[in-house]
């Protein structure tokens, strides 16, 4: 696990993941969702777990 988070591929995947979280959140928006209908984030959290992602890739590649 520890490899694959100090890899690139982990990076692009988290890219990735925010990319559709944040196209799935403007989709349920434009169809009239509110914030009840789309529960698992607010842009906000989406933001808290990219610093935790990358905090927590820091610390490992400063332990190598």
């Amino acid at each position: 696990m520890e490899a694959f988070l100090r890899s690139n591929k982990a990076v692009w995947l988290m890219i990735l993941a925010d990319v559709l979280a944040v196209l799935g959140w403007f989709i349920v928006k434009l169809n009239g969702g509110t914030e009840l209908h789309f529960p698992l984030f607010g842009l906000s959290g989406l933001m808290l777990w990219n610093v935790l992602f990358f905090w927590s890739r820091a610390r490992l590649n400063a332990k190598s």
